[in-house]
């Protein structure tokens, strides 16, 4: 998968209609040519323009098809879902034909690679998919009578044509294709059922032996299953799928699928008269019994507590019916995967039993889950549990990463970060390791990397971590990747794409990682803000702020509510803006959390003036220090840190607040009065902001006379201090209101002395 190139706007669809449409076409023509890199960029500058313009349904056609061609029908798929329905809407023919030619053209590779939705707006897809072609075809043949040749329909046919379609995607994927048929497989189907009992057999050995290739064959079963049940028939035969079955379902990734997969391992066993698989794989159901209480009633309802009697009856069970490997399996997974009080005790109980058993990887992979857990409390302990595994380990691949990646997190929370650093390098780069493993270290790796801020070094263990997720076809790291991916970008300033993989992310964090939504899509409101997508970001530091409020998380939460009423701001949307910006300051006063109560009470005051009741945000404005002054001297000794609220630093920058709303309503010389005010107060730099706005007040007032010599005084006084992006405004100011009075000439000279941004 190519990296995609710096996003650069394409400088010939600005004006959009026909110069956007070639440019589309430009992106189909360089996608048919494989110059993927240069269609990417070329689809970007060409879309936003497009997409939902008047007039631009040959263009998006266009677009999607390309992307099809690019190896992204996921997002092709993701683009044409909220605009299928438009087929319905247009009146011409040659619109229609390309428009629905495509359409069914995206959903049919879209099924190919088994990521096609349920449904297409309100039919079934592959109604919709079949419905589509048949319009697209029958419309083609419409235009070719009426012109007496076919070159409607050979174009639609060239347009649609399968080669040249990158077996790869270009651009991050949004979506997963499914796992492939039979040819595909990593795992070739077995040709007999002694075949499936080898299989078995050895999967027992290589998770008693910890081998890096247990994982990829466990998926080659998962691949060719439906082929194999047939061929059993033998009480051994449906042993060794019981087996298969009951190892393999924590790659399912999804609670229903593996109650399903296990109610079938348990009949399995049965079947085979297989006492300790059938016990086994519903001790298994009772630990997801477990799981699945603390989702839906929360970690100490007392459903829980009964869910956990029952499983741990169930572990132990296996124990006295002298199934001692059975037993401590599920004794770790239990202990692992619903985290009771006692969970370090189940652990190292585990070890031992694995430990009598004479399985020395299986005792070192319990000591290691353990150690994490005790290392807080009992940092020698702790160590003990890491050195005594890393000598039963030996040089393991799966134990040896682990080992390093624990190490990592110990010399990262004792803040050496270099060392962490180069042991998560030496993880990442162990032989012999499976996917799953690499993953682990490599997100654990990209988090480091969060917490320094090193965003362009974020970027390829990121994209490295994504690869890997497409590879396993696993949905939940997927989204993981996409959320570093995505984070990277933000901060190097390449918001288009970071929008693209947050978005895609979010639905899955939620649902599936609900502990990252908060920082996905806080990351996601900042790319959707860099774009001026005001309605998009609202929506998504909405979600930050449910979010980190749900995780306890109160000052985040004030954040993410603050930054969604300034974006409803932005947007224009005044109602939503006082809503969040109220929320903010309920949520901030909860934290304690003084610079959001600050801009949340100052940003509330500025909404109301600009909704129209400009007295009321006014004597907001003048209520905000000493109501935030009021609320500090309330707080501990020491809460407000290094830096304690100041009412008198902040006033000059209220006042000008205040100053500044007074201008927008014309209320000119009140507005002057306030700057007055906080000029007096101030100094430096800020003295010299602060009497040119005074000008600028002026002269967007049309007092010109007033406003020049200020201006022109400002102009000097501001390039002299080097305050670039102040004087380039003084200048345009004073530009603007000279052209008005009709002095062109001074207007423009004004403007070449000043106006200069360079």
């Amino acid at each position: 998968m190519s990296e995609p190139p710096e996003v650069e706007p394409a400088p010939d669809v600005a004006g959009g209609g026909a110069d956007a449409l070639a440019a589309a076409r430009e992106v189909e023509a360089l996608a048919s040519a494989g110059e993927l890199d240069r269609a990417v960029a070329a689809f970007r500058g060409c879309w936003p323009v497009l997409a939902d313009a008047e007039g631009g349904t040959l263009g998006v056609a266009a677009c999607l098809r390309a992307l099809v061609r690019l190896g992204n029908t996921d997002r092709a798929l993701d683009l044409l879902l909220p605009r299928v329905d438009r087929v319905d809407t247009l009146t011409d023919d040659a619109e229609r034909m390309w428009l629905a030619g495509t359409a069914g053209w995206v959903l049919r590779h879209a099924r190919a690679l088994g990521m096609d939705p349920e449904r297409v707006g309100h039919r079934d897809a592959a109604a919709a998919e079949s419905e589509l072609e048949a319009l697209a075809l029958g419309l083609a043949g419409r235009l070719d009578a009426a012109a007496g040749d076919t070159a409607a329909s050979d174009a639609l046919a060239a347009a649609l044509d399968d080669r040249g379609v990158s077996p790869e995607p270009t651009l991050p994927p949004t979506r997963l294709p499914a796992p492939p048929a039979a040819a595909g497989s990593r795992l070739r189907p077995p040709t007999d059922a002694a075949e499936v009992v080898e299989i078995a057999e050895r999967a027992r050995r290589w998770r008693r032996d910890l081998d890096p290739a247990l994982e990829r064959l466990l998926r080659g079963w998962l691949e060719t299953r439906e082929e194999a049940l047939p061929l059993l028939a033998d009480p051994e035969h449906w042993s060794a799928a019981a087996l298969l079955d009951r190892s393999s379902v924590h790659l399912l990734r999804d609670a229903v699928r593996e109650r399903l997969r296990l109610d079938e391992a348990v009949e399995e066993a049965r079947r085979a008269g297989d006492d300790e698989g059938a016990a086994h794989a519903a001790c298994e159901l009772a630990v997801l019994d477990v799981r699945e209480a603390v989702v839906a009633f929360g970690a100490d309802a007392p459903e829980v507590g009964r869910a956990r009697e029952r499983a741990v009856a169930a572990v132990d069970a296996l124990d006295a019916a002298g199934w001692g490997e059975a037993a401590a399996a599920s004794r770790r997974w239990y202990a692992l995967s619903t985290r009771p009080a006692d969970t370090v005790a189940l652990l190292l109980r585990a070890a031992d039993e694995h430990g009598d058993l004479h399985q020395p990887y299986r005792r070192a992979l319990c000591l290691l889950d353990a150690a994490p857990l005790v290392l807080g409390a009992d940092p020698v302990e702790g160590h003990r549990l890491l050195d005594e595994a890393g000598s039963l380990a030996a040089g393991h691949p799966v134990l040896t990463v682990q080992g390093l990646d624990l190490r990592a997190r110990v010399a990262r929370a004792a803040g050496d970060v270099e060392q962490a650093e180069a042991l998560y390098g030496r993880a990442a780069a162990y032989p012999g390791v499976p996917d799953g493993t690499r993953m682990a270290v490599l997100f654990a790796w990209c988090d480091l990397v969060v917490d320094r801020g090193a965003w362009a070094e974020l970027e390829p263990r990121a994209a490295d971590a994504l690869a890997l997720a497409v590879r396993l076809r696993d949905p939940v790291a997927l989204a993981v990747a996409q959320r570093h991916l995505g984070l990277s970008w933000v901060e190097q300033d390449r918001p288009v794409e970071a929008a693209e993989l947050l978005a895609a992310a979010v639905p899955v964090v939620r649902r599936e990682v609900p502990e990252l939504l908060g920082p996905t899509a806080w990351a996601l409101g900042n790319a959707a803000l860099a774009l001026e997508a005001f309605e998009q970001a609202k929506a998504a530091f909405d979600i930050a702020a449910e979010a980190f409020e749900a995780a306890g998380r109160t000052e985040e939460a004030a954040h993410s509510r603050y930054r969604a009423g300034t974006a409803a701001w932005d947007g224009e949307d005044l109602g939503a803006a006082a809503t969040d910006l109220d929320a903010a300051v309920a949520l901030a006063r909860r934290s304690a959390t003084l610079p959001v109560l600050l801009e949340a009470l100052r940003s509330r005051a500025a909404v109301r003036a600009a909704s129209g009741d400009v007295d009321g945000g006014l004597a907001d404005l003048d209520t905000v220090l000493p109501e935030v002054e009021a609320f500090a001297a309330t707080l501990a000794p020491g809460a407000q840190g290094e830096d304690p609220f100041d009412p008198e630093v902040l006033e000059p920058d209220v006042l000008r607040e205040g100053a500044h709303v007074l201008a927008e309503a014309g209320r000119t010389d009140e507005a002057l009065e306030r700057l007055a005010r906080a000029e007096a107060l101030v100094g430096g730099d800020f003295e010299l902001v602060l009497r040119a706005e005074t000008g600028v007040v002026l002269a967007e007032a049309d007092r010109l006379e007033e406003a020049e010599p200020v201006l022109r005084r400002s102009a000097r006084d501001l390039h002299a201090a080097g305050l670039t992006d102040e004087r380039v405004e003084v200048a345009a100011a004073l530009a603007r209101a000279l052209d008005r009075a009709g002095r062109v000439p001074e207007a423009e000279a004004v403007w070449a002395e000043y106006g200069d941004a360079g």
